[in-house]
């Protein structure tokens, strides 16, 4: 289950071309894993996928959009994109807008599941009605700050020109003013009584923090779709330790970005840079690297059971499959978003030489061009003898907290 994509980006960036569109298999468009502002999101690459049957679509809008009628417009649209495409295309494809509805496709059908979601909610949810209207659409969750801060609160500001660029009242303003607002909070709840969960993916610590303690205080579970690790990546988009734990005993989960490019090791903690020295081989920025942070973010959850369920007597060892639902790892490509992914392991893009006569996966030489291989990308790691159920498992604690927020609606319910 892929916790964000973005296969209508034309949208509200023209530039894209469009998504969900079909080539010719005899001439298949040539891609890179450098694809950075390009279309890849072909729907080839996604029918019949084996590394992708759940796909959550991101809609979004322009960061600097203030006016709220174009922001509803420019979402509806996008909704209104996969709608169409999911009509036209139903022997393959399928909308869901109930957790039920998922499973239903799920085991009785062979369709890739698409699901709502809307990454950036400035200016989206003032109030109840708000956010019931996006519940009646069918939207699982949203992503309340996305790139910019907002009047709900601060956005992370990664290194680098771009992102602090984008944000420049973000930049200017003190670290210790850019808690989650007021607004904020109400978001959250209104989100909550409607049925839909909160991302509090991009949002900066202070106000990542804030956040996690009112959603504690008022029984609501939170979801981080593509957030990172702190003790690897030692910036504002990483989790600390401390609110990892937080996280998941509030009964909600983390996904990591699957992307070597992002996943890529910045001013680590000494035991983990340690760890990343030590070994014989690493290819930085290919999928060595996520994978390194998916085991570093598994075997930390799973050395705080004790923590995260309440009882130092618990050991990973003890928990039933539900616990262990409990403590899946999701994970999110956000192809067609800002971001490249896995560059090659071998050749002349990677790391190695190509040695003849080996067999090699596809995302060792190629890297990840295109959605077409995922399926490269979790063969290779069960083949190295890397442990994925908890990812397997993050579909189905997904499911569960949706249909938890569904049946918990109104504004009560969310206090007892």
């Amino acid at each position: 289950m892929d916790l964000q994509i973005h296969p209508a980006m034309q949208v509200p960036y023209s530039f894209f071309g469009d998504g969900l569109t079909a080539f010719d298999e005899a001439n298949p468009p040539k891609l890179s894993y450098k694809h950075l502002l390009k279309n890849i999101c072909y729907s080839n690459y996604l029918k019949n996928n084996k590394g992708l049957r759940i796909m959550v679509i991101g809609a979004l809008t322009h960061e600097k959009m203030w006016s709220r009628k174009r922001q509803k417009k420019m979402l509806l649209e996008q909704l209104d994109y996969y709608k169409d495409f999911a009509k036209n295309n139903s022997d393959d494809f399928a909308i869901a807008k109930t957790p039920q509805e998922v499973r239903d496709l799920v085991h009785n059908t062979t369709k890739t599941v698409i699901i709502f979601s809307i990454e950036g909610g400035r200016n989206l949810i003032n109030s109840q009605e708000d956010a019931n209207f996006w519940a009646e659409q069918g939207v699982a969750f949203i992503t309340l700050i996305h790139l910019v801060d907002s009047k709900y609160g601060a956005a992370a500001i990664r290194p680098g020109l771009s992102t602090a660029l984008i944000d420049l009242k973000g930049v200017f303003r003190r670290e210790k003013k850019r808690h989650l607002t007021e607004a904020g909070k109400q978001a959250i709840q209104w989100l909550a009584n409607a049925g839909v969960m909160t991302d509090l993916t991009h949002m900066s610590d202070l106000t990542r923090k804030d956040a996690l303690a009112y959603m504690e205080e008022n029984n609501i579970p939170p979801l981080v779709t593509h957030d990172m690790f702190k003790p690897i990546q030692n910036h504002p988009r990483g989790i600390d330790e401390e609110d990892v734990i937080k996280i998941y005993r509030n009964r909600g989960f983390m996904s990591l970005p699957i992307s070597g490019e992002t996943l890529k090791a910045f001013k680590p903690s000494a035991i983990y840079k340690a760890r990343i020295d030590s070994l014989t081989r690493y290819c930085n920025g290919s999928i060595d690297s996520y994978i390194f942070s998916y085991l570093a973010l598994k075997a930390f959850i799973e050395s705080n059971v004790g923590a995260i369920f309440n009882d130092p007597t618990l050991s990973i060892k003890d928990m039933n499959e539900k616990q262990l639902t409990d403590l899946c790892i999701g994970f999110q490509t956000d192809f067609n978003g800002w971001a490249n992914h896995h560059r090659p392991r071998y050749g002349k893009e990677g790391c190695y030489e190509i040695v003849p006569g080996v067999t090699y996966e596809d995302i060792e030489l190629q890297g990840m061009c295109h959605p077409g291989h995922l399926d490269s990308h979790w063969k290779l790691m069960i083949k190295e003898g890397v442990d994925v159920e908890p990812v397997k498992r993050a579909s189905e604690k997904f499911l569960q907290m949706w249909q938890q927020f569904l049946d918990r609606k109104g504004a009560l319910e969310w206090k007892l």
